[in-house]
This record gives C-alpha cells, structure tokens and sequence, in this order.
C-alpha cells in the first residue's frame, strides 16, 4: 500500500460568449495536455466565442483534494473576475 497523494494534473478550457449581462463563462473543456488546452483556448475565439482561457490544476482526485488553479492561457476578451473564478 502506498499513502502518497495520487496527484493527477488536469487541463481545462473555458469559453465565453457576450449576453445581455455582460460576459458570460460557457461550459469547460477538459483537455488531454497543456498545449491541447491552449489549442482549444484559441479555436474557441476563432469560432466565435468573445474570449476563453485554458487552466491547469493538480490534485487527488479521490480524496477531492486540488491545489490551486494556474492560468496557462488567455484569448480575447474575459471578464476581470476571471482569477477569482479560478481561485474558487
């Protein structure tokens, strides 16, 4: 038995789309590598969306245990409340 952490390293993108409220995140995108991650984070803008950032963040997932969020790219217009949504 080993007790150590399984620390699994996620990448994630998020899309936005412009609505009546402002700029709005759309549903993430879980990605194979970091680089997939950025790839996505820069088609979603040259399909249509206003903006999108790709994150990484590392952790156990069966203890539900994850460190911080890290932003490794962004693409166009996001909201400034982009690093409070990753803090969270």
């Amino acid at each position: 038995w080993s007790t150590e952490m399984a620390n699994v390293t996620f990448f994630v993108m998020i899309p936005f789309k412009k609505m009546r409220g402002g700029i709005v995140a759309q549903a993430g995108v879980q990605c194979s590598s970091e680089r997939s991650a950025m790839s996505q984070a820069r088609d979603a803008v040259t399909k249509g969306a206003v903006g999108a950032i790709a994150f990484k963040r590392s952790g156990d997932p069966g203890l539900g245990e994850y460190g911080e969020a890290t932003l490794i790219c962004q693409e166009g217009d996001v909201p400034d409340s982009v690093e409070d949504m990753l803090a969270a």
